[in-house]
């Protein structure tokens, strides 16, 4: 047998919850639980005709159950009698519901758990995805369910998996005016007279600034729907967070609820045996006093109710001012140079007497003025805050204040300003230091819920964990903040390898990386014009360091100015949201994760995305990258950033980059796992054109490099390290180039000599290779003449020209190019060779016929040295007679 169940005071998300489990489990019995909320009974007994059949424990033989699906809870404590059966391990257990895990759930066989507003919305989805036909009464009573546990879509659970069911469900003629109807009762008369007593018995409390609404009375009677009552009190009262217990004969019914993100209604109540969701959860205690009951929330609320975010955590430092006697053009220039729209003003002393913005500079300077002062365009009132100042309170100091930014005060002194856009960025996300978790799609991994404690001690051997660790330690004793940053951090929330350690020290990064170095016994190389430095340790690996720090740019695809910021400044500096975040190392929130700019959002929705609109402009190589890391984890370029690459490339700013940084980007890509990928994208750019290649990338093109590529990984076994994949495809891409344009390309491109030689041996001899090497299966002492000094890049090349071609290059690189003589110059001095064109001559000479297999053995070459020398020493008397 099989039974659908759910927890007592059913309401409309749990009761629809199993009707439409039935839908997916039809031989399972819907079993009612032995309380419901009113208006669900009310609904029940109206449409009692078009709902399937209901069950009561009571009408069945609990020894006859297989299995049971628990809908809209997870905790056998709250479904009753049926509690029993489920702790059997030989019954089957399946639970849909959308609340948070807790420590009484039950182990069950397969869990459906989304995170959404509404239970009944997982079992929508469901039903859509197997297309199962629905009636336009279920579609109202599911939408019934939805509707109530998100507020009609309002409250801040809410998803857009439930609004995709809501529109799913109003297509199969969902009636919004019986959802109005049975979610809207009209109070009874006792109902009217408890939610009174509520009002007048309410009190409210402060914590961690937020305010809570309490409440408490006790009714002789048992009062239906105090769950509603709670939210009218709510709405009464206009408070997000409400907490009232009352007592009905022998029990006290506590319920909780929230439209306060931050605060977790289930978590609060879990002390008194609660159970709900983050926003609304309730409780049921017996012989527990209306004190202790007081005592245990108010504790309970301090334990789990954040600190809230303020001023210090948001802040952007340090903060670019200007002295009050500078004129205006100076202040025009530096709102130009770091791209602000406003900037604050101090005094001699560094204390603030105002703040100019664009608006102001642009004025004074259409009226004649850049010569002035900016103390005669200052702002009349400054408006500042304290680091402690909570965000509610910033927010507010904008509204009425008119303001766009509010610096932050400490002893007189500014120590930081926020932004509208700070504000802003904050207030989306809600905490900066724990963002809310966003469910992704199946298809793909939930980037939001990574723990990266757990991340990092399953990509990261002991040796760098502990490394994390010393650097935490010194930057404690410093008093520095640092961070791990760039791709590593990208690289850990795709659950990818990644050992390049990339630390950013808000402070001395120079002086923190010498001491890092000491700690570490290890070099250190530093760079003091861009405040970074390297690491090396004793094992080879590296620790790049670098100073937080923002950059300008004196023209288009310069190299940049640096000065020193905080780590929110750096990250901005970055080239794409994915690669600005950041984990931090310090003591106070070790290993938790920084994104101010989206990074895990385009990273669930796989997308690269320029930071800013100039980043192209300013640093071309970002084009390079932006292909490179869109083929290498298969996201997608965003629209946007699209338009900025081709908006760059048309204004010729590649053009204006060194060769040896477009050396390097090229580099990058060309050792990528599928080259070909990024080149076809650039190629449609027009990118390859700026930089002199020419050469057309189609299919033809793409499917020659797969074949050449796919020898190359065949070939790089005897080769390792001394072929190298972006010299084969250098080869490959520059084929048509003659000599000339080819050393000068090289040459404008800063390749290394060692490297141009490869290339340019490559174009010179492959077709003579190929017609020598095609026409048939050279024997080996002339194939090694062919052979030896040829490139292996040019090798893997001609590898895809045949099947002859392709035996000969096997032939060598298998057997041939590594043979060696056991003899050597000096052996063969002392059998009376004697002098080194004669020693050259003869080990050649032996080499070949080692090849050929006419020596054998290290006596054989001893042997067939011997007779070389006899015919020299012949081929000299003959000589001597002939003078």
């Amino acid at each position: 047998m099989e039974i659908i169940v759910t927890h007592l005071a059913s309401d409309f998300d749990s009761f629809a919850g199993m009707v439409a489990a039935k839908k997916i489990f039809p031989s399972g019995e819907i079993i009612l639980p032995s309380s419901l909320n009113q208006n669900v009974r009310e609904f029940m007994i109206l449409h009692e005709d078009d709902l399937p059949q209901f069950k009561e424990i009571s009408d069945i033989d609990l020894n006859d159950i297989k299995k049971v699906v628990m809908i809209d809870t997870r905790i056998p404590g709250r479904i009753g009698q049926i509690q029993k059966i489920v702790k059997d391990p030989d019954v089957k257990i399946i639970t849909i519901d959308h609340h948070q895990k807790s420590r009484e759930d039950i182990n069950a066989g397969k869990n459906y758990f989304k995170k959404v507003g509404s239970t009944t919305t997982i079992i929508v989805q469901e039903i859509i995805k197997r297309k199962i036909d629905i009636t336009q009464f279920e579609a109202t009573l599911f939408m019934l369910g939805i509707y109530e546990d998100t507020g009609n879509f309002t409250y801040p659970n809410t998803s857009s998996l439930d609004l995709d069911a809501g529109s799913f469900l109003l297509g199969k003629g969902a009636n919004l005016f019986v959802v109005s109807k049975f979610l809207n009762l009209a109070l009874s008369e006792e109902q009217h007279v408890l939610l009174e007593r509520l009002i007048f018995n309410s009190w409210k409390i402060k914590i961690n600034e937020k305010e809570i609404l309490l409440s408490k009375t006790a009714s002789d009677s048992y009062v239906e729907g105090l769950s509603v009552l709670t939210r009218k009190l709510a709405l009464v009262e206009e408070s997000d967070i409400v907490f009232c217990w009352v007592k009905m004969k022998e029990k006290v019914y506590i319920v909780g609820r929230s439209d306060d993100v931050d605060v977790d209604i289930s978590k609060i109540l879990l002390p008194l045996g609660g159970g709900g969701h983050q926003l609304a959860a309730s409780s049921v205690v017996k012989d527990t006093d209306f004190e202790k009951i007081e005592k245990i929330l108010i504790d309970s609320l301090k334990k789990n109710i954040k600190k809230p975010v303020v001023s210090k955590n948001i802040m952007t430092f340090p903060v670019r001012l200007i002295e009050e006697n500078k004129s205006i053009a100076y202040a025009s220039e530096l709102l130009k140079k770091y791209g602000h729209s406003g900037i604050p003003i101090v005094n001699t002393k560094g204390i603030l007497t105002g703040i100019i913005t664009r608006k102001d500079i642009d004025k004074a300077i259409k009226h004649g003025l850049s010569h002035a002062p900016v103390k005669g365009f200052k702002s009349g009132d400054i408006i500042t805050a304290t680091p402690e100042t909570t965000l509610e309170e910033i927010q507010r100091l904008m509204i009425e204040n008119g303001v766009g930014r509010i610096p932050i005060i400490l002893k007189n002194k500014i120590i930081g300003i926020i932004t509208r856009k700070d504000l802003l960025r904050s207030l989306n996300y809600k905490d900066v230091r724990d963002l809310p978790e966003i469910n992704i799609s199946e298809k793909g991994p939930d980037y939001f819920k990574v723990n990266i404690r757990e991340r990092i001690d399953k990509l990261f051997p002991e040796t760098i964990k502990d490394e994390l660790l010393a650097i935490s330690n010194l930057a404690k004793e410093l008093k520095y903040k640092v961070y791990l940053v760039g791709g590593v951090v990208r690289d850990i929330l795709l659950n990818k390898p990644n050992l390049d350690i990339d630390i950013v020290v808000e402070g001395d990064g120079i002086n923190f990386s010498n001491k890092l170095a000491n700690r570490m016994n290890a070099k250190v190389w530093m760079h003091k014009k861009f405040k970074t430095s390297v690491i090396v340790l004793e094992n080879k690996r590296h620790i790049d360091v670098a100073t937080a720090r923002i950059e300008y740019y004196e023209k288009p695809a310069a190299l940049p100015n640096v000065e020193e910021a905080s780590i929110k400044q750096d990250l901005y500096r970055r080239d794409f949201t994915i690669n600005s975040m950041a984990i931090s190392l310090n003591k106070e929130n070790y290993m938790t994760l920084l994104d101010f700019f989206g990074g895990r959002r385009d990273l669930k929705n796989r997308k690269i995305k320029v930071m800013h609109k100039l980043s192209f402009v300013e640093d071309p190589t970002r084009i390079f990258r932006a292909v490179r890391f869109e083929q290498r984890f298969a996201f997608k370029i965003d629209i946007t950033t699209e338009n900025l690459i081709r908006s760059a490339i048309e204004m010729e700013i590649i053009s204006k980059l060194t060769g040896v940084r477009i050396r390097d980007e090229l580099i990058a890509i060309l050792e990528e796992d599928s080259p070909g990928k990024p080149l076809k994208r650039l190629y449609e750019y027009g990118a390859l054109e700026k930089i002199n290649i020419h050469i057309k990338i189609d299919t033809r093109f793409e499917n020659r490099l797969i074949k050449i590529l796919s020898g190359y990984n065949k070939i790089k076994q005897f080769y390792g390290e001394n072929l190298k994949k972006w010299r084969l495809v250098f080869c490959i891409l520059l084929s048509d180039f003659n000599e000339e344009d080819l050393v000068r390309w090289c040459s404008d491109m800063k390749v290394r000599k060692k490297d141009m030689e490869v290339i340019l041996n490559s174009v010179r001899v492959k077709n003579s290779m190929i017609e020598k090497l095609g026409n048939c299966i050279l024997g080996n002492s002339e194939l090694y003449i062919t052979l030896k000094n040829v490139p292996a890049e040019l090798q893997v090349i001609l590898y895809s020209y045949g099947s002859n071609i392709m035996q000969n290059i096997i032939n060598y690189a298998e057997n041939l190019k590594d043979v060696r003589l056991s003899v050597n110059g000096d052996m063969l001095m002392g059998l009376g060779f004697k002098h080194g064109e004669e020693i050259g001559k003869a080990l050649e000479k032996l080499l070949l016929l080692k090849l050929d297999g006419k020596i054998k053995s290290s006596k054989d070459e001893i042997l067939q040295a011997k007779s070389l020398l006899a015919s020299v020493l012949l081929k000299k008397d003959r000589n001597l007679s002939l003078k």
